[in-house]
């Protein structure tokens, strides 16, 4: 849905059609709302607008009636209630066009029904440069003093002195013969405004081309200019600080532009800025209210901040707008940073250059490359007129020599990408640039503690000391503890060869060394989100260590596969990094993955630590499951883990036991759930949110087996709430999808819509099981929907996915699903062959569950055939293998059945 107030009201609906407000109070409501779109507006400001001087007995009650029928126009979502107030819930033309200044979204006055909304309408008439429209504003609100000022304020600006003094006679005329009052302080300070307004409006160029991005910096800078008199734009160069303070010195009444350079003493540049001066009047007294921007300070910083010193004193009714590489550092001054743009703002300007259709996506990642800076897109579009987009592409890594050539006639600091930052380079003292030159061995940037054990000389006070300064002179970027070199700057700081990858290589591994652990305690959190954070440092130091220091990269794989693997799954990043280490028993495990080696692969690990023994666990879980020689293997590490002193390591002997009892053995599942639920007690008391998640997986896949819907479902949400924690519920590694898992049990408790929507929300995987699980929830949505064609379709297609897949338990499963399909069809002699692939796929395995699943659905289609005995015989079978009968309703209705049959209390 969408509210356009850019003109008379108008609500386009989501398919295109209109729909109609009716009722005054209704309509400004909603125009209310649209005011400020995206914020909750509070009760309180929504009642005194909506009955202005009149409110109602009970403003509350009144305003959620209001809202309640406009709820039924627009519908329920329209608009939220929240505990200050209400929000309206839909795009509206104010947002684009603050977006994006397209005039062609007016359709006329805006909110002009709505009398509370003058401020606003003001404020978009200045944004949009609206002269008329303002003027209408005015006449529609002739006592509205503010509204007059800034009227006049904007005539003035336009060069219509007379005009702006004519507003203010006429207004003070009607405030002294309709109310008997003097004009206000905000009207009195606009006429002084205009009368003491030189001929002269001041110096600024005109702008060229358009001015992307910068809205938000624009509205925070007109606030700090008018509370402050001295404001400096600080950021590294090219970045837009010029562009930004010509911008909002043009919406000012009179400005001066004073360009600086290390040629000229700056008062000098102001004098001459200021144009003659016939009466040889000082400098400063000719100022007056003037905003005097002082552009490039950096490389005269002293004398810049000098002459602001003596200006703020001198000229008391000036404001100052500095520009500048740091801040110049005296009383008073508020320094502003400037950034670069982001990327949608990024690719904007970088469009609007090239003057022609470039691939989306290499734009966007051209931009990203170029770290959003508006001088490296400028010139980097000059080039793309003379390259296509893949050659540019290619030869961004090598920004320094691709933006070699920009304008001829701009300054020499900013005709080339490397001028920028030799200007910047020169600015610096020796301990500045060596350090500079050594940040560039960090990736995606570092803590000051990192820094100075890798390039520090001192103590830590001295390299944060230089790192401060390096901020200030906008070389370095500092968000929050962390420091970080754009990329452009990184490229000029490799080239000072300075770097000391063996030293980096030495931090980073120890500090994945000392947080490895972590990742199974109580501070899971915090060792996860600095195992992300440290992302790039952690691929430099491996990139360095397999050319390197192959000793180095076995450690680092040791370090991070438990976060690769089970943390993540970042199956692809990990198997990567394993090819490059040779020799490590981990990474050759990781290699064989997937593979028919996988249990050569595997070992050497068996008999390493316990998380490395784990880790082996996780690779070999899917592909051999159920093999009688894996439970044993698999026994002898829950003894071992047992034996520990480490509580984590007790916990996750009894989920091995679990394992072991649930999927390898007959007549075990009740002694499977009782291993999980103490594994489960042990892990939440450690405090390791991933094996509480692996635990209740393997859990709700027991209850599954036994019917026991009502409590897997319990087991599945809390797996989900938990897994939530950990960031997207389906990154952490565990047996089986816990949105499948939960779709499978929805399914069983009659939520055939809740199941589609968890399975729509599950994320590709590039794993055969995972995509024939998926196939085969579908299947049973079919089935239990009483699809059974449908069923029969999913199925197969779950069978397709997994054809060279060892899972055998899971097409066991698969094949006996189709079997009941077909018998539902009356497709008896298929279902016969289907039950039997089933069975045969299980012969061989030690999992007793999944044979006691296959016999049961086996004696579905005994029954269907006229043999209920033989029936009978199969669940018996079933009810031994699993240790226990099943719940399942369907399962107990058949055995029902199957006795009736047979006559005989079974």
């Amino acid at each position: 849905m969408r509210v356009n107030v850019l003109g008379p009201l108008q609500v386009v609906a989501a398919d295109g059609a209109l729909l109609e407000v009716r009722g005054k109070r209704l309509r400004w409501l909603l125009i209310r709302l649209a005011v400020e779109p995206g914020h909750v507006v509070g009760a309180d400001r929504l009642i005194a607008d909506l009955w202005r001087g009149e409110p109602p007995v009970d403003g509350p009650a009144a305003l959620q009636s209001l809202v309640s029928r406009l709820r039924r126009v627009l519908g329920a979502a329209a608009v939220s209630s929240h505990a200050s107030g209400y929000r309206l819930e839909a795009s509206t033309d104010v947002e684009e066009f603050a977006r994006t200044r397209d005039a062609a979204l007016w359709r006329g006055a805006a909110f002009e029904e709505a009398p509370f909304a003058v401020d606003e309408a003001v404020r978009l008439a200045l944004l949009r440069d609206d002269l008329a429209g303002l003027e209408a504003l005015a006449a529609a609100h002739p006592l509205r003093e503010d509204v007059q000022a800034r009227l006049m304020l904007a005539l003035n600006a336009a060069g219509r002195r007379s005009d702006a003094l004519a507003v203010f006679a006429r207004v003070r005329s009607a405030l002294a013969d309709e109310l008997g009052v003097d004009p206000g302080e905000a009207l009195a300070a606009a006429h002084l405004a205009v009368l003491r307004e030189r001929v002269a409006r001041g110096n600024l160029p005109a702008p060229v081309g358009s001015f992307v991005g910068r809205d938000a910096d624009l509205a925070a800078l007109a606030g700090l200019l008018r509370d402050n008199r001295l404001v400096t734009l600080t950021g590294f160069g090219g970045v837009g600080k010029t562009r930004l303070a010509l911008t909002h010195a043009a919406t000012v009444p009179q400005a001066w532009f004073a360009e600086l350079d290390s040629t000229a003493e700056p008062l000098a540049a102001l004098d001459s800025a200021l144009g003659p001066n016939p009466l040889a009047a000082p400098v400063f007294s000719r100022l007056g209210t003037s905003l005097v921007v002082l552009d490039n300070c950096e490389h005269v910083v002293d004398a810049a901040a000098a002459l602001c010193v003596r200006l703020l004193a001198e000229a008391p009714d000036a404001r100052v707008l500095a520009t500048s590489r740091e801040p110049l550092g005296i009383p008073g001054e508020v320094v502003h940073p400037v950034a670069p743009l982001d990327l949608d703002h990024a690719v904007r300007l970088f469009s609007s250059r090239v003057g022609s259709a470039l691939d989306a996506d290499v734009v966007r990642r051209v931009c990203a490359a170029l770290d959003g800076i508006p001088l490296a897109l400028e010139l980097a579009a000059a080039r793309a007129r003379s390259l296509s987009a893949a050659q540019l592409e290619s030869r961004v890594d090598s920004r320094l020599r691709l933006l070699d050539r920009g304008a001829r006639t701009g300054p020499a600091r900013h005709r080339t990408l490397r001028a920028v930052i030799d200007w910047s380079w020169e600015l610096l003292d020796d301990a500045e640039r060596v350090l500079l030159a050594r940040l560039a061995v960090f990736v995606g940037g570092a803590t000051a503690e990192a820094v100075h054990f890798v390039c520090g000389a001192g103590d830590l006070w001295d390299t944060e000391d230089l790192l401060a300064a390096l901020v200030e002179k906008s070389l370095v970027v500092r968000a929050g503890e962390r420091y970080r070199l754009l990329e452009t700057v990184r490229e000029y700081a490799l080239e000072q060869n300075d770097v000391d990858p063996a030293r980096h290589a030495a931090c980073y591994v120890e500090l994945a060394e000392r947080n490895e652990p972590l990742l199974r305690g109580p501070r899971q959190l915090e060792a996860l989100h600095l195992f992300d954070v440290e992302r790039g440092n952690l691929d430099a130091v491996m990139a360095w260590a397999v050319r390197n220091d192959l000793a180095v990269a076995r450690r680092m794989m040791a370090a991070r596969t438990w976060h690769w693997l089970v943390m993540t799954k970042r199956f692809e990043e990990i198997h990567r990094w394993a090819l490059q280490v040779p020799g490590d028993p981990l990474s050759e495990a990781v290699v064989s993955f997937g593979t028919a080696e996988v249990a050569d692969g595997l070992k050497r690990l068996w008999q390493e630590d316990a998380p490395m023994a784990l880790c082996a666990l996780m690779l070999t879980s899917g592909q051999v499951w159920g093999a009688p020689e894996l439970g044993e293997r698999l026994g002898v590490l829950a003894d071992r883990l047992e034996r520990s002193p480490d509580a984590w390591m007790r916990a996750f002997s009894a989920l091995v036991r679990g394992l072991v009892a649930g999927e390898f053995s007959e007549g075990a599942a009740p002694r499977a759930e009782e291993a999980y639920l103490r594994a489960l007690e042990g892990f939440r008391a450690v405090g390791d949110r991933w094996a509480v998640v692996f635990g209740l997986s393997c859990l709700v896949m027991v209850l599954i087996n036994r019917g026991a819907f009502a409590e897997g479902f319990r087991a599945v949400s809390e797996a989900r709430q938990v897994a939530a924690e950990l960031g997207e519920p389906e990154s952490v590694l565990v047996p089986m999808s816990v949105l499948v898992q939960a779709a499978r049990l929805k399914i069983r408790t009659g939520d055939l819509a809740g199941a589609r929507d968890d399975l729509a929300r599950v994320p590709w995987s590039p794993f055969d099981l995972d995509q024939g699980r998926i196939a085969q929830a579908h299947g049973e949505v079919a089935y239990w929907g009483g699809d059974f064609e449908d069923a029969v379709r999913f199925y197969r297609q779950a069978l397709d996915a997994t054809v060279d897949s060892p899972a055998s338990q899971f097409r066991a499963n698969v094949h006996a699903g189709l079997g009941l399909a077909l018998t539902r069809l009356g497709h008896l002699g298929a279902a016969g062959e289907e039950h039997g692939k089933a069975l045969d796929a299980v012969s061989k395995s030690a999992d007793g569950p999944a044979r006691a699943t296959v016999l049961e659905w086996y004696a579905d289609w005994l029954l269907a055939q006229g043999d209920p005995g033989s029936a009978g015989n199969a669940l018996d079978e079933a009810e031994r293998l699993r240790g226990g009968p099943s719940s399942d309703p369907a399962v107990v209705q058949l055995r029902d059945r199957v006795r009736a049959e047979v006559g005989v209390d079974r």
